[in-house]
């Protein structure tokens, strides 16, 4: 038998998600990244008076429709790590750390500390995905 947590309610959480995809609709997200700004402007994403990307219900749907049911988490080395989604729960300590060690230094440092923030990850994962 699986073990299994519920913390709110059915209602209470398609609730939670229908106040959050109103949020989305009408408030938007700021949106930092020029290339990932300009991505969704060139999907026909619409900006709000104050410069923020508005994410009409359709935008969300077909996200959601299109989005993987799991993927795999790779590590700086290339193999794969663990497996997110799909029913399994993982424990992951550092997925929320605000200091990390830096792998081309060896010390530690705030995570945003570097101007490419996590860039460097990124085009790691997108190696490793690749290869």
């Amino acid at each position: 038998m699986r073990p299994f947590l519920s913390v709110a309610e059915p209602a209470l959480l398609d609730r939670i998600i229908d106040e959050a995809r109103h949020i989305l609709a009408t408030a938007g997200m700021e949106i930092r990244g020029d290339v990932l700004r300009r991505r969704l402007l060139e999907a026909g994403l619409s900006v709000s008076a104050d410069g923020r990307i508005l994410f009409p219900h359709r935008a969300i749907e077909q996200a959601l429709a299109t989005a993987p049911a799991s993927f795999t988490l790779f590590d700086r080395n290339g193999h794969p790590h663990a497996e997110v989604g799909g029913g399994t729960v993982r424990f992951v300590p550092g997925s929320s750390g605000l200091k990390v060690q830096d792998h081309r230094t060896g010390g530690c440092r705030d995570l945003w500390q570097r101007t490419d923030g996590c860039a460097g990850w990124y085009q790691l994962g997108v190696r490793a995905a690749s290869a």
